[in-house]
């Protein structure tokens, strides 16, 4: 598993005052410029990224594999609804299909306000293990095993030094 911002902020987060605390899952495939590096392109995602969310009391994770993001936002509602507005319309991201979205008891990823991580041939234990046995291909997964697939890579992140 590769680390695309093992320098991601992971400063604690404040609790949303209002609204309430959700959590929207997307998946989306990658529509990268011509000639652009899917790691620049990432590392200008998350940079741009921490500074907004840390603005709006947001965290997430954001998985990066086999030309896919899934990503899981959690903050205010009205929040994290405008941020996943932003992100469907941005031309980086085609057909972007919410997962999930719902009101959570707790962060999962309040560890960051975004990072990310992409998977390596070597991680594909983890998604069979995840029994995503056939190609990657979240817009299949439902809500629960998006959210099962973000926990593994976060535990993996946590383990691995970058939480």
């Amino acid at each position: 598993m590769t680390s695309l911002d093992p320098s991601a902020d992971s400063a604690p987060r404040p609790e949303p005052q209002r609204g309430g605390l959700q959590r929207l899952i997307y998946a989306s495939r990658q529509n990268l410029p011509p000639g652009a590096a899917l790691d620049e392109v990432v590392s200008d995602i998350i940079a741009a990224s921490i500074r907004n969310n840390r603005e709006q009391s947001i965290t997430g994770l954001l998985l990066v594999h086999g030309g896919w993001f899934v990503q899981a936002l959690e903050g205010p509602g009205a929040a994290v609804q405008e941020r996943y507005e932003r992100i469907a319309a941005d031309p980086r991201h085609a057909g972007a299909k919410v997962l999930e979205i719902e009101p959570a008891s707790a962060r999962a990823f309040g560890d960051w306000n975004m990072c990310a991580r992409s998977l390596s041939d070597a991680d594909d234990v983890l998604l069979d293990a995840l029994e995503q046995r056939r190609a990657f291909s979240p817009d299949r997964l439902d809500g629960r095993g998006a959210l099962r697939l973000l926990k593994a890579v976060r535990d993996i992140q946590g383990r691995a030094g970058f939480g």
